[in-house]
């Protein structure tokens, strides 16, 4: 597995894997949200019908002769409770069912079917007296609520309200006499304990989908992260071939023109340009086989990498010519590196039964402002050429009059 996580490109990885939170998220969550309110309008409908249902029982002539205080018998107020009562005990999921009347923006009660001996309830339900004033249990949210419930218009409360029976929400409706003429108000208290039980257990669905959308965005990133990766890889792997030697694995003419000309825009005291050639080459194939040449050419490869320094830059140009190109390296440096090769050269084809195969080396230096790699790489190829004429197997260092033999 971390083997997996390393095979990745982490960017995209995260990348990816938050677009696809976003929009798994969105299409999970947004149809639960629109699901939620659905079922909440349609429990606020039911608690608005209920309350009309309830104000449709009341007798709206007694409820009206109930709001003057003068004209208040307990039989008058059992007359107008008992519909009420029955239609209480007929409906288990409601707290309280209750009229109300507005005085001077105040409400008070007037009937409670609490107060009824009649009623069978398994709470044990505090009745409100009549005329008692109404405290809400919260401000109200509405400032104009019992205008709009004396405008004919039935009223559910904004929110869930609490109290030592459980959370419940209470729906309003008018109550009208036979003429017509506004004549209080019903209240009902729902219980909202199946409601909430139901929430509770779509919630817990809610979540777990939320988290398989997560676990799948997450999925979707890793595979997309695998896949360039995957892709990046190739890429790099093509390129890299198309940059090196297929026989010495060193870098090829294109791929040494790239990492030169990267190399020259750096500011260093020195650089040198290195050629070596393998001396005669045409021989070697002629005389031992082509196998024989291709793995001289190996072992020239070889030695060139275990004299160099790890910056300095080496390619096989063709055939039998190679390049370094080293960047902050002086004249003693470069001398050194092209003894060490000569020095490799020779113990790796010290084979009994065969003469010594070797190369021959040019070096040019040069120092800014005079860094060109063109005029160098000429520089360093006359260099070699002068070595190859004073007997080869050896190095010469480019001087613009003569070149040194060493």
């Amino acid at each position: 597995m971390q083997q997996d996580l390393k095979n990745l490109t982490p960017r995209v990885f995260w990348i990816v894997t938050l677009a696809a939170a976003v929009v798994l998220v969105a299409i999970v969550a947004i149809p639960q949200w629109l699901s939620k309110q659905a079922r909440l309008d349609v429990l606020r409908e039911n608690v608005a019908e209920i309350a009309r249902l309830a104000a449709s029982v009341v007798d709206g002539d007694l409820h009206r002769q109930l709001l003057d205080p003068a004209n208040y018998t307990p039989e008058l107020y059992e007359r107008t409770l008992d519909p009420l009562v029955k239609f209480h005990a007929a409906d288990p999921e409601i707290f309280y069912v209750y009229t109300m009347v507005e005085r001077n923006g105040k409400s008070y009660f007037i009937v409670d079917t609490a107060a009824s001996s009649k009623l069978a309830s398994r709470r044990n339900l505090r009745a409100s007296a009549y005329m008692e004033p109404f405290e809400t249990l919260d401000p109200e949210p509405d400032a104009d609520w019992l205008k709009r419930i004396a405008a004919g218009k039935t009223y559910v409360y904004p929110r869930f309200m609490h109290d030592e029976y459980g959370y419940f929400l209470s729906g309003h409706a008018p109550i009208f006499d036979s003429q017509g003429r506004y004549s209080g108000f019903v209240g009902v208290d729902f219980d909202l304990q199946y409601y909430l039980e139901r929430e509770a257990k779509l919630q817990a669905i809610s979540i777990g989908t939320l988290v398989a959308a997560l676990l799948i965005a997450l999925l979707i990133g890793y595979l997309t992260a695998r896949y360039h990766y995957s892709q990046h890889y190739r890429m790099e792997e093509h390129y890299q071939l198309s940059i090196h030697d297929e026989l010495t694995k060193l870098l090829n003419r294109r791929g040494a023109m790239q990492a030169v000309n990267s190399a020259v825009t750096a500011q260093n005291a020195s650089y040198a340009t290195i050629i070596v050639d393998v001396d005669d080459l045409k021989g070697i194939n002629d005389g031992h086989g082509h196998a024989a040449g291709d793995d001289f050419l190996v072992k020239v490869a070889d030695a060139m990498r275990a004299s160099v320094r790890g910056a300095d830059i080496c390619a096989r140009l063709g055939g039998d010519e190679f390049l370094i190109f080293a960047s902050a390296c002086d004249l003693d440096s470069a001398t050194e590196i092209a003894r060490r090769i000569l020095a490799k050269v020779y113990a790796s084809d010290s084979l009994p039964g065969r003469s010594h195969f070797g190369v021959s080396i040019g070096i040019c230096i040069a120092t800014p402002p005079d860094v060109d790699f063109a005029t160098m790489y000429r520089s360093a190829d006359l260099a070699l050429y002068r070595a190859k004429s004073a007997g080869k197997n050896r190095f010469v260092i480019y001087e613009p009059v003569t070149a040194s033999e060493w």
